[in-house]
């Protein structure tokens, strides 16, 4: 029986020795990486965040109030900007001009069409 035990253990001794040796040689080639599936992790969380959110129901309890303020968001915003306007200072350069002038377009007008006149038949 010892000589079974001795040439069992000479066996196992024999291929763990030999498994030793080939396993130092074996070196594996290196792969050249393909990046052929896009993975961009922060676009698929993304994604998911965006879908659980749009998946979940928001209940929401009425709320109580008093119906006695009014508020016209249109009437407020003419108000505030007749404020704001008053409140702005205008100060408009006076303006010279000549009172004599006559604005009677009327006049003018036969005025300018009868020197016209006189004009283009002095110049025939």
């Amino acid at each position: 029986m010892k000589t079974f035990t001795k040439s069992t253990a000479l066996l196992i001794a024999a291929l763990l020795f030999s498994t030793i040796i080939s396993a130092k040689g074996f070196e594996m080639e290196t792969e050249n990486y393909v990046d052929d599936i896009p993975f961009n992790t922060e676009e698929i969380v993304a994604e998911a965040l965006y879908q659980q959110a749009v998946s979940v129901e928001f209940l929401m309890e009425e709320e109580e109030y008093i119906n006695d303020i009014p508020f016209n968001t249109d009437s407020l915003a003419k108000i505030g900007l007749n404020k704001q306007a008053l409140a702005q200072e205008f100060s408009l350069e006076n303006e010279t001009y000549v009172d004599d002038i006559p604005f009677d377009t009327n006049k003018i007008a036969i005025e300018y069409s009868q020197i016209n006149c006189t004009m283009l038949a002095k110049n025939k």
